[in-house]
């Protein structure tokens, strides 16, 4: 204890989110990232922390060699608006702790190996826009509390091991621009609730086990311009829908892959 008492006597924001730093730091195997910290230099000078009003409001340590878990004590960085930990080797599971964070309006944790099922204390980050957690081994259903994310405008998460039916509360999100879920292994019909998304430019949903007919309620998203579904078990009886395709819709084409794109 009294060789880590240094660290903390100087610190420019509250102890608590040093000692999480710190413990970030340990926990994911800091002497050999990328670019390590220096422990006892001040924390506005550790790669990756940005630090306003003496509290840090930023972490962004991609592509830096972490491996290892996400401790929980990372809750302790309450002012945190942007957490970006993608690229690196980090597995284990989300902390449930991850739920205090409710300044985040950013989460990226993609190309990692994070396991195990998505904890619903993610629903509790009501100001996230940016939700990022592809190619890792999720699984599982959404959690229903994703229906508190109203303010979400991206969400990512394809090439996982997701399962169930569309996970129908992410059509109350009407602020989502861009929606994916390939490679999966979601399954049964797409709800009719999906034209309901009436910002949504891009929705990517191959490579999983949807079945039946293509709602006519997408030909209401008139911003979509990316529809990527082959890979499915979907009729293939498009007629219906292509009667209701918006105007400007270049092409639907059915094999091998259905793509929409929008070149006005």
């Amino acid at each position: 204890m009294c060789l880590l008492a240094p660290l903390f006597a100087s610190a420019s924001i509250p102890l608590n989110e040093k000692k999480a730093l710190v413990n970030l730091y340990y926990a994911t195997d800091g002497e050999h990232w990328n670019i390590p910290w220096d422990l006892n230099s001040p924390v506005e000078h550790w790669h990756g922390v940005t630090i306003s009003d003496d509290h840090v409001v930023a972490l962004n340590l991609p592509s830096n060699n972490l491996k290892g878990e996400l401790p929980a004590s990372i809750s302790e960085l309450r002012y945190l608006k942007v957490l970006n930990l993608a690229s690196n080797r980090l597995g284990g599971t989300i902390p449930r702790s991850i739920g205090t964070l409710r300044d985040l309006t950013s989460l990226e944790l993609f190309l990692n190996e994070f396991v195990g099922f998505l904890p619903v204390e993610i629903g509790n980050l009501d100001q996230l826009e940016f939700l990022s957690l592809y190619h890792n081994k999720f699984k599982g259903n959404i959690p229903s509390t994703f229906v508190n994310l109203t303010k979400l405008e991206i969400l990512q998460l394809g090439r996982n091991r997701f399962s169930g039916y569309f996970p129908k509360q992410l059509c109350n999100l009407k602020n989502l621009e861009h929606l994916s879920l390939h490679d999966n292994e979601f399954e049964g019909d797409l709800p009719v609730e999906l034209g309901e998304l009436s910002n949504l430019e891009e929705l990517i949903i191959t490579n999983n086990k949807f079945t039946g007919y293509l709602p006519t309620s997408i030909g209401d998203l008139n911003k979509l311009n990316i529809f990527m579904v082959n890979k499915n078990n979907f009729n293939k009886e498009y007629y219906s829908f292509q009667d209701h395709m918006p105007k400007g819709y270049l092409s639907l084409e059915t094999e091998p892959a259905t793509v929409i794109t929008d070149h006005n």
